[in-house]
């Protein structure tokens, strides 16, 4: 690569991931990592290693978190089966 002046042979890369999921009750994922690029001698990525600030099972869960109380309340105005609903959800 030209004008580059590098004995490096990697790349850390530090990121945020914020965004709501196009879901009736519109979660948001949120998630902080970095990601490590290992270079070769023509400076190609032949690998990557990412860690988050979560784990994996905590970005899924914030699917499933409702911000506002909106996923209650979807599933409070959606439920064809009213009694279940208050079984699930009382009031």
């Amino acid at each position: 690569m030209q004008g580059i002046n590098s004995d490096k042979d990697y790349v850390l890369a530090t990121w945020s991931l914020r965004t709501y999921l196009k879901l009736p009750w519109r979660p948001l994922i949120a998630v902080e990592g970095s990601t490590l690029y290992d270079l070769n001698d023509e400076y190609k990525i032949v690998r990557h290693v990412e860690s988050w600030n979560i784990s994996p099972l905590e970005a899924v869960g914030q699917i499933f978190t409702p911000g506002s109380r909106r996923l209650s309340e979807y599933i409070r105005n959606n439920c064809r089966w009213l009694q279940i609903c208050n079984k699930l959800l009382p009031l």
